[in-house]
């Protein structure tokens, strides 16, 4: 796999090709509890357990027409982290010192969300404002509800995908957390979903 540095810095990526590949295999390690071979070898009590537990139907991986979640996952994992920011350039977006970023990192309750990628922070885009100058209003109250085992993965969508229980007095349309904040909507009602994840 090759992908361009035009196109990694054109999505906001500052990592060479090297890196990107070590943060993907870093994301496939963490995903991956089996291997492919272990997974398609699930005898039928595994199989039998699995459908008791509501999974009905077990991803063929043999199957090449089937995309591998486990690959997707990973993937995805790779991508957040090498587009989330750097603790020194969070510092800069909030105009503070790289060190009160990582004291509201470790801090409790956190105001800031960050994944730790080997012996540093990144923290993900989805808690800054569009425009550059600073959090999204109201972040720093939802986020100390968060559960801290809670996958980076599972956080971001669900800052991002829309939310039924979050609809603008003024709309029929739900809003993602996010959104809701953004536009100025009480952090109140996010923090309380929040608690509940």
């Amino acid at each position: 796999m090759s992908i361009s540095a035009s196109f990694l810095r054109d999505h906001g990526i500052q990592l060479g090709q090297g890196e990107l590949e070590r943060l993907f295999k870093d994301a496939v390690q963490r995903f991956s509890l089996r291997t492919r071979a272990e997974t398609s070898e699930l005898d039928e009590h595994e199989l039998a357990a699995l459908s008791r537990g509501g999974l009905g139907q077990v991803v063929d991986f043999t199957d090449q027409d089937t995309p591998d979640p486990l690959g997707q996952g990973a993937a995805e994992y790779a991508a957040l982290v090498a587009t989330a920011l750097p603790a020194a350039q969070a510092a800069r977006v909030l105009g503070v010192d790289a060190s009160r970023v990582r004291q509201r990192l470790g801090s409790e309750p956190r105001t800031l969300y960050g994944i730790k990628h080997r012996r540093s922070w990144r923290l993900p885009r989805f808690q800054f404002d569009d425009s550059g100058a600073g959090l999204v209003p109201g972040m720093e109250l939802v986020l100390p509800h968060l559960d801290a085992a809670l996958h980076p993965l599972s956080v971001v969508l669900w800052f991002t995908m829309p939310c039924p229980d979050l609809v603008p007095p003024d709309s029929e349309d739900p809003l993602s957390p996010r959104d809701w904040l953004r536009l100025g909507y009480p952090p109140a009602a996010v923090a309380v979903l929040a608690a509940d994840l």
